[in-house]
């Protein structure tokens, strides 16, 4: 039976994957109905309506793997539920982190303002490969889930820790290589949009903070207000987005070293899962028309 703490950080762990669900559900749903009405989609749409779905579909995998933890870790099914869900996080979670990366990259080469030629070329180009690098993120995501899969004599050997305590170096050796092994397949593909993402959000802020500082002296108030909210939300988003591919790398680590406690797992995920329903909450505060439609929504459950 689960533990009175274990129950109550589970509860915060269904109440956050919950508030996430929503808000990326909603997303999805109103740009859904936008391109079903228009029938086409900005590119900015488009990435927020594909971030939107692997984002409500990693809180229903983070759920499920926490009820099958919390209730079914005894059972003969839950290691076939553990490499399932192993599997599935990796897919999810790449593909989450290049098309947040992509949403980084549009809102550069769109507000941002620079003079260099590269810079301008983008400008002109990255909206009209939005299609393509979706596309993309999910061959990628996918090739790189199935080179995750095929490591699970390695995850297994990985998980036991204990076996390094024995007096075998060969043995040593190789569990630590495969440990490695398991670690560069998560961290290398994921390593890449990190640094894109960190490069693009650096840029948007430092044109933001820039133009925020001409619009001081003048009488345009409101303009500079504006300028502040959006620092403040995209520096939010740059938290959120670091501080998640960080707890990833230590969530491998920790389960590499065969991290006991359910407590423990709980707490993670709930610090993974804040990324996605915290910037889902975020974007529904600063995109005009999610904010829009989420005060009409309002309005008719009042009414």
């Amino acid at each position: 039976m689960p533990t009175l703490f274990q129950l109550f950080i589970f509860v915060l762990l269904v109440i956050e994957t919950l508030i996430g669900m929503m808000g990326n559900g909603f997303i999805v749903i109103v740009n859904c109905i936008d391109w079903f009405r228009s029938k086409k989609l900005s590119p900015a749409d488009m990435i927020l309506s594909c971030l939107g779905f692997f984002r409500f579909l990693f809180h229903a995998v983070v759920i499920h793997y926490g009820i099958s933890i919390l209730f079914f870790m005894k059972t003969d099914q839950f290691k076939h539920l553990k490499v399932a869900h192993y599997i599935s996080w990796s897919f999810i979670n790449t593909a989450d982190l290049w098309l947040g990366t992509w949403l980084s990259v549009l809102y550069c080469v769109k507000i941002a303002n620079f003079s260099h030629p590269l810079f301008l070329q983008m400008k002109r180009r990255f909206p009209g490969l939005v299609p393509w690098l979706l596309l993309g993120t999910v061959v990628f995501s996918a090739i790189s889930t199935i080179g995750t899969g095929t490591s699970k004599a390695n995850v297994s050997k990985c998980n036991s820790f204990e076996s390094l305590l024995t007096n075998n170096s060969d043995s040593e050796n190789e569990i630590f290589n495969s440990c490695k092994y398991l670690l560069l397949l998560y961290v290398v593909p994921n390593l890449f949009p990190f640094m894109i993402f960190l490069s693009s959000s650096i840029l948007l802020l430092t044109s933001l903070w820039r133009h925020k500082k001409l619009l001081q002296n003048s009488a345009k108030d409101v303009s500079t207000k504006a300028h502040q909210n959006a620092i403040k939300a995209l520096t939010s988003f740059c938290i959120l987005y670091v501080a998640s591919f960080f707890v990833e790398i230590l969530s491998i680590v920790l389960f590499q070293m065969g991290m006991k406690g359910i407590g423990k797992q709980f707490f993670l995920f709930n610090l993974i899962i804040a990324y996605s329903s915290g910037h889902a909450v975020i974007l529904l505060f600063i995109n005009p028309k999610l904010k829009q439609e989420s005060i009409k929504m309002l309005h008719q459950l009042k009414c």
